[in-house]
């Protein structure tokens, strides 16, 4: 009854600290799984100290085989067999294995012996040790079987079940870690407990509670200390003064005779400790009792070493032990040899070790663990329902059963084959029947060859014989002549071998009498079957020639086997040959039985190689598992590409039959593939699928379908159990269907909005699967894909390019059709003007127009301008300010109200009572987060129709694009956390580009998006545009505060001294006003102003929001503004590259060059003066002029940086101006006179110079 193999690797090679440490630090949940690999059955588990805060990693790999289990930890106390930290790791995976928390196929259990970890009978930890079926079947047995329970005492019950006709031997049993140790006679495997064990708990439970282990407990001693308390014990008669009550199964004790009173604690004894007895003690002459005489004290140092003796006088098995020796080393032999006489040390009393070397200090303790007491425990742990080994003697002509010669051969044989690897130790042995004396020692080597069974089979005297021999040396012998007739050792010539494996002592015992064992010829048969051919697996055996009938090869019947590992599936060829399965791990000769000759068959290992070569050509993937021989594919690899539908063909091409897909669990595919039929037909404002689906004979319902795509699963759960495989090319052509459509017994509904999904299952129908039955309505819809020409109104006709004129178009059908759209153009081509000719149409169309366009506050007044410049005939009306009416029907008066997001939020009370036609968006990526007020505000709006315009709608994820076309389109993207979770996660954090194709598929009708290198032929050269921002109310009273005072001071001071000696005080007055356009934090005053912004602000966003992967210089006169422009890059993580007059030569090459080859750099900030000659930045194509001023020339080479030699892209220049400011009104002065600005005017003083008083009246109003 052997415990588990991974226990059992514990204290077979664990000292008894390890041991208690190791349960410390696993009982204190001190070890964590870190890694979990099934195929290889290996583990990582993440260990801290017990006695430091320290985590050190466990690694074990092959921890299902107990021959080939490897420890591994990375703490430095790893010297020895095992530590504390694998032994607490060992712990924790069996305390996992025995609550199924660690599934692995490979752990068997063996009923005769399982540990249940609870401390008292748990319902939970039953259902958790044991399955559902097992607890069915054990309350069934419980109602109907019979359990005789013969004996309940002392924490044992042993019980006899009666159960269908069959007896099962039942204990459980509470062993020292308070645990319970438990044993039956059946054959379950697959969990700790069976059903039998099961029902005993029950019936326990049933009738005991929980803690009746603790009731049949002997608490004589728990009692007795109570009892002391009162000067009594068990021992006294206790009728009618003490009585014993039980909660929880412990004993509570409870007085009776109220005269019996507790009395004082008498003091503690002391001990005083008794020294440690020297192992050598005075003993009598060696001549006198044959015993070496070993002196009390060693008080001269010498060459002390330690010797070990094979003694073969012991007369219980294994028959020999191991002693050890000291003396005195003769340093003339190598310390191989001792001088004069030896003595023999006790190993159970203390030892002094100091004289010894390190290695000597060692073999002492590799002796200690061999010894009775040792072998005695290891016994004891393994085999917890046996008794007390240390009371059972064995004498010689006894036989041990097989189960204790098996444990003591896997614990003493590793213990042994360590003694090989010993450098100048003396060894010696002992010849059985003579005494321990010096003279009786034979000298000894110790062989570091293992010796392997070999087994002859020959025809002798019309019966069989069977020998067995070892190469020692490589010399045939048998082991009739093994000279020390022992199991466990073989001695020949003087040398001392060990076996290599315990299986082959076991199978050499039979033979260490004779050397050979002889079978009957009616046994031959029998023999043959059960014993001989299981060793031909493990072991060379030869058989006579004339047992043999014929050897030959021949090509083998191929099938394959599926198994499940964890996450992967295992491909296991197997190849018979006359209906022998081996595995291409298996040996290269097989012997098989053939009446009373052996047939021999050579594998064909060409064949073999030949087929799993093409097997492993079905997928690129595919893994080599060593240990089986077998491939290994992991589980989603199975399923992509249609592969599992490849590999089947496949294998009936090859005629392989494959097995194992009913003991799938997760990978129990339905071989056959999804027939599928589709009719679509068109609803007044919608699609309707009736859809049918099925696998073979089993159908699916379109919940299913969804249910899976949901999960992102390629594969739908049957009726029968089976997976039906979605494969890749239906998954491409149908997903999207059912991801939009809204099912509802067989039928999928889908919005118009949808169309494109519509379309494309039209356009690559196959009319077996899919047919249509759809009205002209949806004819008109397909014209998404060949727009009509419309012509454009008369005012723009020739001012439209040619790509603007295909967006007009565009938006025009978007407004025929009823749909919602986004005008994506990048920044600089044109989408006002292309949204202005649109409504402008639908105005002279439909003869009347109401709409609304909302945009960012900077971009207010450019639409009003815009709106004049292009199309004068619409009305427009600003709705911003303070001052902004309150009544609808006032707003009614324009064709097109201009707002901002802010006002929208504040006034869309008012503002939903308004019918719009159209509702413009501009810079629509303000209402990007579903969630914010202003996003729910203009959903909230009413319009027949709407349009979104942004040069960046997805800016910085998936996600972005969500709540612009809901709303545009309500529903086309389903809800939020759908389109969450089957678009923006998996296409932003995985790069899913399945879902990123039907993403495109579901938007590309309602986006319009074209790059200046597209349009690039339709483009001048460069472009100028005036960018207007309007001031907030903290920068304009600043400003109007320096206006007036100004003002009052140069008007005065012209009517003084006239305004030629003014011009000083007007140059000083308008640079104080420019840099207040810019921010008043620049003002060189005493007083310093927070930083109010406008132009900040909108270049920001601008650059964040607008000029996408393009590159732009910004130019300043003011180094205040530079500056306060590169503490806003640096807050938004915007690389950039800047220089001023002051900047070195050097570093102004570095930043240009970095700027030029970057891609990560963005933005350069040039001083106007000092950008005004000499520098090259084609990589540039936007150019902002962030203060404009009067002498255009300047302004005109900065922008001309770009626009120069080199360049290939179309330049895009924007002058910043602030309305109702100095840089507007000198705007406006530089129209009326042109003539003179151009001809005249070079720099600041001839600007003032030509100045009137009236233009200085208008310039400071």
């Amino acid at each position: 009854m052997a415990l588990p193999h991974l226990v059992k690797y514990i204290y077979n090679n664990g000292s008894d600290e390890v041991i208690r440490r190791g349960k410390k630090i696993h009982s204190l949940g001190y070890v964590e799984m870190v890694e979990h690999d099934e195929l290889t059955g290996n583990i990582v588990f993440r260990v801290k100290d017990d006695n430091y805060t320290t985590f050190y990693k466990v690694s074990i790999q092959k921890f299902a085989d107990p021959k080939h289990m490897n420890l591994r930890c990375s703490c430095p106390y790893n010297i020895g067999d095992i530590c504390r930290h694998e032994a607490a790791a060992l712990f924790r995976m069996q305390d996992m294995i025995d609550k199924n928390l660690l599934s692995s196929s490979a752990i068997e259990y063996n009923q005769q012996h399982s540990v249940a970890k609870m401390k008292f009978i748990d319902l939970k930890m039953l259902k958790m040790l044991s399955s559902t079926h097992i607890m069915q079947e054990a309350e069934r047995m419980l109602r109907h079987g019979k359990a005789n329970i013969e004996f309940a005492a002392d924490e044992r019950v042993e019980a006899q079940i009666q159960y269908h006709g069959h007896s099962f031997t039942v204990v459980l049993q509470k062993n020292e870690e308070k645990n319970f140790d438990t044993s039956c006679t059946c054959a379950e495997t697959n969990h700790p407990l069976c059903d039998h064990k099961v029902m005993m708990y029950l019936l326990l439970l049933q009738n005991g509670g929980p803690y009746y282990f603790d009731s049949i407990r002997n608490w004589d001693k728990e009692k007795n200390i109570l009892l002391r308390s009162y000067g009594y014990s068990l021992s006294d008669d206790l009728n009618g003064k003490f009585e014993f009550t039980y909660k929880e199964g412990k004993p509570f004790l409870k007085v009776i005779d109220p005269s019996i009173k507790r009395i004082n604690a008498s003091p503690a004894p002391s001990f005083i400790p008794s020294q440690p007895k020297p192992a050598f003690q005075p003993m009598q002459a060696e001549a006198e009792t044959g015993a070496p005489v070993i002196p009390d004290v060693i008080t001269e140092e010498k060459n002390t070493r330690l010797g070990i003796v094979f003694n073969f006088n012991e007369k219980a098995y294994p028959f020999f032990s191991i002693d050890a020796i000291q003396g005195e080393a003769d340093l003339t032999e190598g310390n191989k040899k001792f001088i004069d006489k030896i003595e023999k040390l006790d190993l159970g009393k203390f030892i002094n070790t100091e004289y010894f070397n390190e290695e000597d200090k060692n073999l002492l303790q590799q002796i200690r663990k061999v010894q009775q007491p040792e072998i005695n425990k290891y016994l004891n742990r393994n085999s917890p329902f046996s008794g007390i080994w240390e009371n059972i003697i064995h004498n010689e002509g006894d036989k041990l059963p097989e189960e204790t010669r098996v444990l003591i051969a896997e614990y003493l044989l590793p213990k042994i084959k360590k003694f090989t690897d010993l450098g100048t130790t003396p060894v010696y042995f002992l010849p059985k029947g003579k005494p321990f004396k010096t003279a009786q020692l034979e000298e000894l080597e110790l062989s570091r060859q293992f010796l392997n069974p070999l087994f002859k089979i020959g025809a002798k005297n019309n019966d069989f014989e069977m020998n067995c021999v070892v190469k020692p040396e490589g010399q045939l012998v048998s082991l009739e002549e093994n000279e020390c007739s022992n199991p466990f050792l073989f001695l020949y010539n003087g040398v001392l071998y060990v076996w290599n494996k315990p299986e082959d002592l076991l199978h050499a015992e039979n033979f260490l009498e004779k050397g050979y064992l002889k079978i009957k010829k009616e046994n031959w048969a029998e023999a043959l079957q059960k014993n001989i051919l299981p060793l031909t697996k493990e072991y060379q055996v030869e058989f006579d020639k004339s047992l043999i009938k014929e050897v030959k090869s021949g090509n083998p019947e191929v099938k394959l086997i599926l198994q499940e590992r964890g996450d992967h599936l295992v491909f296991q060829p197997v190849f018979s040959y006359k209906g022998y399965d081996t595995r291409p791990t298996d040996k290269h000769i097989i012997i098989l039985p053939e009446n009373d000759k052996i047939l021999v068959i050579k594998r064909n290992e060409e064949a073999e190689k030949e087929f799993i070569a093409k097997l492993q050509n079905l997928h690129s993937q595919f893994i080599f598992h060593d240990d089986s021989g077998g491939l290994v594919l992991k589980g989603a690899d199975v399923l992509r590409n249609n592969w599992f539908f490849l590999f089947v063909d496949a294998m009936k091409e090859m005629k392989v039959p494959v097995f194992g897909f009913d003991a799938l669990k997760n990978f129990r595919f339905n071989t056959a593939r999804p027939n599928t039929h589709i009719h679509v037909s068109s609803g007044l404002d919608w699609f309707d699928a009736k859809v049918e689906i099925e696998f073979g004979e089993q159908k699916v319902g379109i919940a299913d379908i969804k249910k899976a795509l949901a999960g992102k699963q390629s594969f739908v759960q049957l009726d029968d159990g089976t997976l039906g495989i979605l494969p890749d090319e239906w998954l491409k052509k149908y997903a999207l269907l059912f991801k939009v459509g809204e099912g509802k017994n067989d039928k999928l509904r889908l919005s118009k909005y949808h169309l494109s999904v519509i379309d494309d299952l039209y356009e690559s129908r196959n009319e077996e699967e899919i047919s249509f039955a759809l009205d002209a309505k949806y004819e008109r819809l397909r014209e998404f894909k060949n727009i009509p020409q419309t012509q454009p109104p008369q005012e723009v006709a020739g001012i439209l390019r040619p790509y603007q004129v295909a967006g007009f178009q565009w938006l025009n059908y978007l407004n025929d059709v009823g749909w919602g759209g986004i005008l994506a153009d990048d920044m600089g081509l044109g989408k006002t003007v292309q949204a202005l000719s649109m409504i402008d149409h639908f105005k002279k169309t439909t003869g009347n127009l109401q709409a609304l366009v909302i945009c960012p506050t900077t971009l207010i007044y450019n639409w009003q301008k815009e709106v004049l410049k292009f199309t004068p005939s619409l009305s427009c009306h600003i709705h911003h300010g303070n001052l902004r009416t309150r009544k609808p029907e006032e707003l009614l008066q324009h064709n097109i109200l201009v707002t901002t997001y802010g006002t929208l939020r504040s006034d869309i009370q008012m503002l939903i009572k308004i019918p719009f036609d159209y509702i413009i968006l501009d810079e629509s990526q303000a209402i990007k987060n579903p969630s914010s007020k202003v996003t729910k505000a203009a959903s909230l709006l009413t319009a027949k129709n709407r349009l979104c315009m942004s040069g960046t709608p997805l800016q910085n994820n998936t996600f972005d694009i969500f709540a612009q076309m809901n709303f545009l389109n309500p529903g086309l993207l389903g809800s939020m956390e759908f389109f969450r979770n089957e678009f923006a996660t998996p296409i932003d954090k995985f790069g899913d580009l399945d879902q990123k194709d039907h993403l495109r598929k579901l938007l590309y009708p309602f986006i319009l998006r074209r790059t200046k290198e597209q349009v690039a032929k339709d483009l001048p050269e460069k472009t100028e545009t005036i960018l207007f921002c309007e001031m907030e109310k903290e920068q304009r009273q600043i400003y109007d505060a320096y206006r007036n005072s100004y003002r009052d001071k140069i008007l005065g001071s012209i009517s003084d001294v006239g305004i030629d000696k003014s011009q000083l005080t007007i140059l000083q007055g308008l640079m104080k006003l420019r840099q207040i356009c810019d921010s008043p934090a620049i003002l060189n005053e005493d007083e310093k102003y927070p930083n109010h912004s406008i132009k900040l602000d909108e270049l920001t966003r601008e650059i964040t929001e607008n000029i996408g992967e393009h590159k732009a210089l910004i130019f300043s006169q003011f180094l205040g503004m530079l500056g306060l422009i590169k503490e806003k890059l640096k807050e938004q993580n915007i690389q950039f590259e800047y220089f001023d007059g002051s900047t070195s030569p050097t570093e102004r090459e570095r930043a240009i060059q970095n700027f030029q080859d970057s891609e990560e750099c963005r933005v350069f900030l040039i001083s106007l003066k000092a950008g005004g000659v000499g520098l090259n930045l084609t990589a540039a194509d936007y150019v902002y002029i962030v203060d404009p001023w009067w002498n255009p020339a300047v302004e005109q080479q900065a922008i001309d940086r770009t626009h120069r030699i080199g360049q290939t892209k179309n330049i895009f220049a924007y002058r910043m101006i602030c309305i109702d400011t100095i840089e507007d009104k000198i705007l406006q002065l530089q129209e009326r006179k042109r003539t003179l600005a151009k001809e005249l005017i070079a720099d600041d003083s001839t600007f003032v110079k030509a100045l009137t008083k009236a233009d200085v009246e208008y310039l400071f109003s």
